[in-house]
């Protein structure tokens, strides 16, 4: 399923109802569904904070395999081009006042997907994540 969503903060909660009645109908685990919604709306808010000047909305869409496996892609028209598959220097075992604002989230997506993919063309950037190989929890 694909769904439009204003470029703002205040589409997490649409966004997260979205995802959910999908993962919900397709019986998929909670195990799966929490890395789903964390990723999809880490995702979403970079797009959102990282193109203020952007009035288009953000594509979305949910699909689910008949083995459980949950993809997901964002397409963002206009945006900067931000890779969010490059790889991000984060020393997750530094003290809190050690530590530099920034890039744990992406960090946290890459180690949550199974598969992360971006394109970006034209202004376009695309990101696609799947999670899931079967409807274990993880």
């Amino acid at each position: 399923m694909n769904r439009d969503f204003p470029r703002h903060l205040d589409s997490l909660a649409p966004l997260y109802d979205f995802s959910e009645e999908i993962l919900e109908a397709n019986d998929i685990a909670p195990g799966v569904r929490f890395p789903v919604h964390l990723a999809m709306e880490e995702l979403f808010v970079n797009m959102v904070r990282y193109n203020p000047g952007v009035d288009t909305d953000i594509r979305v869409s949910v699909s689910v395999t008949d083995a459980g496996t949950v993809t997901v892609v964002l397409v963002d028209d206009g945006g900067v081009e931000f890779d969010v598959t490059a790889e991000r220097k984060v020393n997750i075992d530094a003290p809190l006042e050690e530590r530099t604002p920034g890039g744990l989230g992406i960090h946290l997506i890459q180690n949550l997907a199974d598969k992360l993919e971006y394109s970006y063309k034209d202004g376009r950037g695309e990101v696609i994540f799947t999670k899931g190989s079967g409807n274990e929890d993880v």
